[in-house]
Formats: C-alpha cells, sequence, structure tokens
C-alpha cells in the first residue's frame, strides 16, 4: 500500500480513536514539592479511575476540566484530570485505565523522579514540633507548638498548617496563628492541647506546613504568569510517655468549688436559687456534677456553663450551674465534693462545699418547733385558775339545765317566767350549737352566756348572728388543727 495512502486514513480515523494521556507539571521534583499529574482524554462521555494514593503518598487535592475545540466541521471534547500529591522519593505511576465512549483506554506507565533538598532548601524553611514535657498522667495537658520559619527573601505566597497527626489523644488547638520576625526568619507559630485518653508511649505528629511559593511559567498562549508552586515541610514526630491515674479518680490537675444560695429563709413555696461554681488548672470540658436530690424540695436544673482560656502556657477554665429549690420545709443543701489528682503534689486531693441550711416559714415542723411543750407540772397559779375556770363552766352548765327544767314545767302548766320573753327555734339552736366549745373559748361561753340572759332572764341582750356564724367557722378550724397536730 502505497504510504502517502496510510498517512491520509491515519488522518482520517485518529480524531474517532480514543486518545489517552498522563504527564506531570515537573520532573524531576524536589523532595517535598507538590507534583500535579494530569491525564487527559478525548470523548464525549469519560470516566477516570478513583486515585487515592501514588505510591507511598496520598493524593491531597483533585480536579476535573472539560475542554471543547473545532476541528474542520467537528467538536472535539477534551476531558482533563488533575491530581496533586508530594512525593518523599521516586516512584513510577502505573498503568491507568480509563473508560472513554464506552472503550477502555490505558495510560503509559510514568516515572516521577524526586530529588533531595539542597542545603539552601533546608535552610530557607525550619519546622519544629515541640512540647512542654515528656511525660504525664491520663487527662493531664500537655502544651504542643508548631514552629515554622520561613526566610524573608524567599518568595512565598502562602504558608498553611496541616491539622497535626494524632491517636488516643483529645486535642483542642488554642489561640490564633503568630507571626513575628525573628532575624533572617518570618516566624509562624500554632498552639495546640494535647489529653491522653490511653496509658503508653504515646507518639505525636509528624506536623505539616504546606508551602506556596511563586514560580514563573508560561501559559497556553505563551505569556509568562505566576502560579503556586506547593512544597510539604515536616517535622519530627515526638513521643510522650503517659501514666495511669489513681484508682477512682478521673479529674487531673487543681479544681476549687463553692457553693452560694440567693437566701437562707423563705417561705413555703417560694424558691431558693443555688449556684455551684468550679474553678480548675486544668480541663473541665467534659465535667459534671452528680444529680442534686434533696428530701422535700423540688429541685430544677439549667445547663451548665463552661468557660476555657489559654493564657501564657497555661489552660484553665470555669464551670457553673443554677438550680431553683422548692421547698415545703427547712431543708438543708449538701456539700458538693471533687476528688482530683493534683500533678505538682502527685496526691489526691477533695475540693468541698459546706452544707447550707434553709429556714422555710410557714411550714409544719417549723409550727411544731414554735409551740410550747405540754407540761404535765402546772404551777400553782395556774392550777389555781384552772379550777376558778372549770368550776365556773360547771356553775353554769348546771344552772342552765336546773333553769331549763323549771321554764318547761311553768310551760306546761301554762305559766310563764316574770320578765322572760318568749324563747324562738333560732337562739335555743345557736345555744345548742355553742354549748360543745364553751370550755374551749372564753368568746363561746361569752355568747352562751348573752343568749341565756336574753332567753331566761328578760335581759335585753342582742345577739349579732353574723358575728354567731363567723364564731362558730373559728371554733371549727381550730379544732379540727388541734385534732391534726394531735
Amino acid at each position: 500500500m502505497n504510504p502517502g495512502r496510510i498517512f491520509l486514513l491515519l488522518l482520517l480515523f485518529l480524531p474517532l480513536m480514543g486518545k489517552v494521556v498522563i504527564s506531570v507539571d515537573e520532573n524531576p521534583v524536589i523532595a517535598g514539592e507538590s507534583v500535579e499529574v494530569m491525564i487527559e482524554a478525548e470523548g464525549e462521555n469519560v470516566r477516570f479511575p478513583e486515585i487515592q494514593k501514588i505510591g507511598n503518598d496520598r493524593v491531597v487535592s483533585e480536579g476535573m476540566q472539560r475542554l471543547e475545540r473545532l476541528e474542520g466541521n467537528r467538536t472535539v471534547v477534551k476531558w482533563v484530570k488533575v491530581l496533586a500529591f508530594t512525593p518523599q522519593k521516586s516512584v513510577t505511576i502505573p498503568p491507568l485505565e480509563v473508560e472513554v465512549d464506552g472503550r477502555i483506554e490505558k495510560t503509559q506507565p510514568l516515572r516521577v523522579r524526586v530529588k533531595p533538598k539542597s542545603k539552601s532548601d533546608v535552610d530557607n524553611f525550619i519546622i519544629e514540633l515541640m512540647a512542654d514535657r515528656n511525660a504525664s498522667y491520663v487527662g493531664e495537658t500537655v502544651d504542643v507548638t508548631v514552629r515554622f520559619r520561613e526566610k524573608r527573601d524567599v518568595p512565598v505566597m502562602n504558608v498553611d498548617f496541616v491539622p497535626i497527626q494524632y491517636e488516643n489523644f483529645w486535642v483542642k488547638r488554642v489561640g490564633k496563628e503568630r507571626r513575628y520576625a525573628q532575624g533572617n526568619y518570618l516566624v509562624h507559630e500554632i498552639h495546640y492541647l494535647f489529653f491522653p485518653q490511653k496509658v503508653g508511649d504515646l507518639t505525636i505528629g509528624p506536623a505539616e506546613v504546606k508551602v506556596a511559593m511563586t514560580k514563573k511559567m508560561r501559559d497556553a498562549f505563551g505569556f509568562i504568569v505566576r502560579r503556586p508552586q506547593w512544597i510539604t515541610v515536616r517535622s519530627r514526630s515526638l513521643t510522650l510517655h503517659v501514666e495511669p491515674l489513681p484508682e477512682g479518680v478521673t479529674l487531673v490537675g487543681r479544681f476549687r468549688i463553692k457553693a452560694e444560695v440567693s437566701t437562707t429563709q423563705t417561705k413555703k413555696g417560694r424558691p431558693v436559687e443555688l449556684t455551684v461554681r468550679v474553678d480548675a488548672e486544668g480541663n473541665i470540658e467534659d465535667f459534671e456534677m452528680p444529680r442534686l436530690q434533696i428530701d422535700g424540695v423540688t429541685v430544677y436544673e439549667e445547663e451548665p456553663k463552661i468557660e476555657q482560656k489559654y493564657r501564657y502556657g497555661s489552660y484553665s477554665g470555669s464551670w457553673e450551674k443554677k438550680y431553683i429549690l422548692i421547698g415545703e420545709k427547712s431543708f438543708t443543701i449538701p456539700p458538693f465534693e471533687i476528688d482530683y489528682f493534683d500533678p505538682k503534689t502527685e496526691e489526691i486531693r477533695t475540693a468541698k462545699t459546706k452544707p447550707i441550711s434553709i429556714e422555710v416559714a410557714g411550714s409544719v415542723e417549723k409550727e411544731r418547733a414554735k409551740r410550747p411543750k405540754k407540761s404535765s407540772v402546772f404551777s400553782r397559779e395556774e392550777k389555781r385558775m384552772q379550777w376558778i375556770y372549770m368550776t365556773w363552766i360547771v356553775a353554769f352548765l348546771l344552772g342552765m339545765g336546773v333553769m331549763y327544767l323549771w321554764m318547761d314545767s311553768k310551760r306546761k302548766r301554762g305559766g310563764t317566767y316574770p320578765g322572760s320573753r318568749v324563747q324562738t327555734d333560732s337562739d335555743s339552736r345557736m345555744l345548742q350549737r355553742l354549748m360543745p366549745y364553751i370550755s374551749e373559748s372564753k368568746e363561746a361561753a361569752q355568747m352562751a352566756e348573752n343568749l341565756y340572759a336574753s332567753m331566761f332572764e328578760g335581759q335585753s341582750v342582742k345577739i349579732d348572728r353574723r358575728e354567731f356564724a363567723k364564731l362558730m367557722e373559728r371554733l371549727k378550724k381550730a379544732r379540727n388543727r388541734k385534732q391534726a397536730d394531735g
């Protein structure tokens, strides 16, 4: 076949064939520098493989682009997938399978060569990972600092701290990034608080910083542009030896506690506000107080307010909770206790409040306490007055009985008692209702005597029936209270 004809056929069919190409933006690359891998494929429907790692290095970012161009009377669609990773040593990217319009295409293997950093590169960037101690107790605060230095004359566009690596720690980043000048370097510094959750030798780090360097390159139109070239700087790891806390203790640091009430004297059904506050040098975010229970008292709890602060390498905070207490009788708020381990003295200590007594006015117990106890021994004067009072009552009752019988006989014979008025059923009923109370109330005895004088002695004594009704109501209530008190 004529070679010219073969070339013509290739030109006709090449646009119909899938094209899959893999490349990198720079090769070789310096250790720690970010590398962009581009996979290109032409076709209407393209499916790229999912790639998590290249060699031993994870893919830190990925993106996708769709480009179109005209070739004669047809539109050619190109898809570009961009992956970024940071190789620490030379690596070969194996053939990758790409699905193009239903066909499987493969890329060629690609070798990415990595050169070691030069002395100037090492001097340009310095990273340190430091801890304020190399041994601690479970839950004890460990202050960890990541310090990154960049030379001032290096064209750095951006510095990005990667989250520090850890396991078996509870970690909290505190404060903002500090920046300050130190000699020929610009220093970036961040702080973490590590709280070990496991006994043994635990690893912290390494710490990583992504640095965007200014890189000049030509774009698709041949113009020189500036693009970020990312470099990864890693620190060494740290080892922390962790000891267990004494049995039964979960808090470590230094703790103080106090309890205050809005008042120590209140009325029945009135609320008392109790405030409990714990101040700590250490972690207090997971602290919780046992539920407060007091017999005969309704307790309402608010959500605790927790505040933490980091200052001059010290981590401290407070826990505050309010309670509303409503009691029907006087009660005592029990003491609050906190057991904690002090790592400085290596001793178990207890922070404790004092019990608080709340006096409730109007409670049954208080009224009983106010009443004087009945004594079996009466003074001579008390005995004399009691004898006179009882004699008067007996004489009064006998007189009323004799007079009632005499008047009854007179009515049967048709006569009347001189000077008496006609007895009404209402007066008689009032007198009968008063009779059970005349030994308990002088007021009842006086009203009965007035009724007697009006009914049988003809005296003009007016009885106010409203006063009578009020008196009977008071007498019944007094008797009921007496029976209730036993």
